[in-house]
């Protein structure tokens, strides 16, 4: 095949990927999977899609004990009654954009592999989840970068149960106080919660767990996930550390369940596509909804200013 039918043959397989419009809700939905699959935050969390831009979801649950002593033949007054306690969160989408070039020489290497499309489609939904996750961890509305202040992120939407490390480096108190911050009431199952927290300080616990002459410190040295406390220790590309005004570098530390990080998508997603001849490139641009909101916020704890090493 020449390189001009390798470009002929390109422009038609984009053509066919571009949706014009919107997608439909199962193109949708097809993209949402490939992008939570990536591994980010998003594969953890709870992804739901969205019929509109703004979508309420209901909470119901008991705060308090519901069981009290029976007597036989006494029914419950209405005191020993439980009535669950409601409530409502709401997630807002905002929009947000990738664009992708691809240059006619990756093309003319790729071209007669059958799945391109599919191949294409998989790289944006790869390059789209680490910018979303970026959205995701660390968006807030008053940040200078327009990006970032679309949306209110994790880090910024913590905010019950701040514990201050005070510039100490990562160690098992850190996490001990971290792991207390949260009522007793929400971790059930440490197994189940996560200590999300930079790749840099992940790194660094694994490092002082395989200090221990243990089968556990073996198993951190090949890699194996460390915990504290039984809760794993997981680290997140883009919760990076950051500089104080004293110069030292620290970073956060988000205790939480994976399914308490609620990202809704709307299903307003299109992909357009444009040659450049001069460039020799497609560019394929994808714009999408999203937003994220924690389903009990009180069950999250943020630890700042770990010492960064």
């Amino acid at each position: 095949m020449s390189n001009r039918e390798a470009i002929e043959k390109a422009t038609m397989t984009l053509a066919s990927l571009q949706t014009g419009g919107l997608m439909n809700p199962k193109q949708a939905n097809q993209f949402i999977k490939m992008v939570q699959d990536t591994p980010t935050i998003l594969r953890d969390s709870r992804v739901i899609t969205m019929d509109h831009d703004t979508q309420k979801i209901e909470k119901i649950g008991f705060g308090q004990r519901i069981l009290r002593p029976g007597v036989e033949n006494v029914a419950l007054t209405e005191e020993q009654k439980s009535k669950p306690s409601t409530s409502t969160i709401t997630l807002n989408a905002k929009e947000v954009i990738a664009e992708v070039n691809i240059t006619y020489d990756t093309l003319e290497n790729n071209i007669e592999k059958d799945r391109l499309k599919d191949s294409i489609m998989q790289m944006i939904a790869e390059r789209a989840a680490v910018d979303i996750e970026e959205l995701l961890v660390n968006g807030d509305k008053a940040s200078p970068d327009s990006y970032l202040a679309q949306v209110d992120g994790i880090r910024k939407r913590a905010k019950s149960h701040i514990v201050d490390a005070q510039l100490e480096s990562i160690s098992r108190s850190i996490f001990k106080r971290g792991y207390k911050a949260v009522p007793p009431k929400y971790i059930r199952v440490p197994q189940e919660y996560r200590f999300y927290t930079s790749p840099g300080n992940q790194v660094e616990w694994m490092d002082k767990v395989a200090d221990r002459q243990t089968n556990l410190g073996d198993s951190a040295v090949q890699g194996g996930r460390s915990s504290a406390f039984g809760i794993p220790v997981q680290g997140i590309a883009n919760l990076q550390p950051y500089s104080l005004e004293e110069g030292e570098d620290v970073s956060d530390i988000i205790l939480t369940h994976p399914k308490n990080i609620v990202t809704g998508f709307s299903r307003n997603i299109r992909i357009e596509v444009d040659k450049d001849i001069q460039a020799r490139k497609f560019i394929i641009v994808l714009t999408a909804k999203l937003d994220t909101v924690f389903e009990e916020e009180d069950a999250v704890a943020k630890i700042i200013n770990v010492k960064e090493m």
